[in-house]
């Protein structure tokens, strides 16, 4: 039997049940598309795919490919939409199956399933790989799934579920169905240089997380220094990774607590579990709200504030505008990176002292972050805006207040700005 693994999300080898999945065939063909919309201008005027997290999972398909080629197979990149191209792959090459990882966002779910209407006699498989939890294992029905975190973090914790053991990277995959003439990146965009601190790839992420967690044992003190701005060690700056899959949840999981057996425990290691089911409470959700994810529902109005995209930019960067909301600008649009706190005070900023529409901020992180998660990005925003899984209805920060706890001596507040 030969199968067709489309990657998307999944961008490694170790603990990936798409994968291994995909490897029970006789022959493989391992595809990746750049879906040309990616680049194309949203509503708000920015393009899905920013030059940021672009050339960070163009630096991921390099290493993957490299980890592929190792075990015979090539990686086939193709610039098309998926629904369109994979069909033409799976028919090239006489496929009996298709196989990805299961989608978060709605957007995803209805372009599956357009792919398997165009390919009716071929089986078509979803495997779970960006979740820490499989959906079967949750004490609870999808239908039924908690209004607020707290119920779910509860529900979870209560429960006591089974944390899934991570799969070992195949130490062989079957014989490669070779596609003629089949690779296409030299017609997707070149990715641009980024200052983006982040390399991609699996190895790199296994150093990243050498350092934070043997090594410079980091974690023992991740609650405390969580919420510093600008500091490198100062949180596990995992995200990147997570974002594209070349580091699974499941494995990150494994290696906390194993930190915690052989090391020490305590509430920082805690709470970096902690933050972890924080995305995992984001990629139910998504798939509970499907397209609710991007609009306010049952909120007619509130927070609608401006969709002026222009006016948004210049608001980014007037005078007028806190010192601190324009340092995050200038940092995220440079690097592709604001640590937590800094996203929850933009978000809180533009939404309640700018009055833009909360879905004009999220296309903007969108764009722009090099961690950006479909769930965990929107979900927040709503979040904030107090249309989401927020109980108290929405997160107003005051700025001086959150300057004088965050950047105290004004150090991250100069550096972006250059301001002496």
């Amino acid at each position: 039997m030969t199968t067709v693994y489309w990657l998307t999300r999944d961008l490694r080898l170790d603990d990936n049940a798409a994968l291994h999945e995909a490897a029970r065939g006789s022959a493989l063909v391992c595809v990746y598309m750049i879906d040309p919309r990616w680049f194309e201008p949203g509503p708000f005027g920015w393009s899905p795919m920013g030059p940021h997290r672009w050339a960070f999972i163009w630096r991921s398909l390099v290493a993957l490919e490299s980890s592929l080629n190792a075990l015979g197979q090539p990686l086939v990149v193709r610039w098309q939409r998926p629904e369109e191209g994979l069909p033409e792959v799976v028919n090239a090459v006489g496929a009996q199956r298709l196989v990805a990882s299961r989608p978060a966002a709605f957007d995803e779910m209805q372009q599956w399933q357009a792919i398997e209407a165009a390919l009716p006699f071929v089986h078509c498989d979803l495997v779970e790989t960006l979740t820490l939890f499989d959906e079967a294992s949750l004490p609870f029905s999808l239908d039924a799934l908690a209004d607020t975190f707290s119920k779910f973090r509860r529900s979870v914790e209560k429960s006591g579920i089974t944390l899934i053991t991570p799969l070992a990277k195949p130490a062989e995959l079957p014989a490669a169905a070779i596609i003629p003439d089949a690779d296409q990146r030299q017609l997707g965009p070149v990715p641009a240089q980024s200052e983006t601190p982040f390399a991609g790839g699996e190895a790199s992420v296994a150093d990243h997380l050498e350092r934070y967690l043997w090594k410079d044992q980091s974690i023992l003190t991740y609650k405390v220094t969580r919420n510093a701005l600008d500091d490198v060690s100062a949180s596990s700056k995992v995200s990147p990774w997570l974002s594209n899959g070349a580091l699974s949840v499941r494995r990150l999981t494994a290696e906390i607590a194993r930190f915690e057996r052989e090391v020490d425990r305590n509430e920082s290691t805690y709470w970096l579990y902690f933050e972890l089911l924080w995305r995992e409470y984001f990629q139910w959700y998504s798939r509970r709200r499907g397209r609710e994810l991007f609009i306010s529902p049952g909120h007619k109005g509130r927070h609608s504030g401006s969709t002026d995209a222009g006016k948004f930019r210049r608001w980014l960067s007037d005078p007028a505008t806190h010192a601190l909301v324009r340092a995050g600008r200038v940092q995220l649009e440079t690097t592709g990176y604001l640590s937590n706190r800094m996203r929850q005070i933009i978000a809180s900023a533009s939404i309640y002292e700018g009055h833009f529409d909360w879905r004009l901020g999220a296309a903007w992180f969108e764009h722009f972050l090099v961690d950006y998660d479909v769930a965990s990005n929107y979900g927040n925003w709503q979040y904030i805006a107090g249309v989401g899984a927020d109980p108290r209805g929405g997160r107003v920060f005051n700025l001086e207040k959150q300057a004088s706890q965050f950047d105290v001596d004004g150090s991250y507040r100069k550096r972006w700005l250059k301001e002496p």
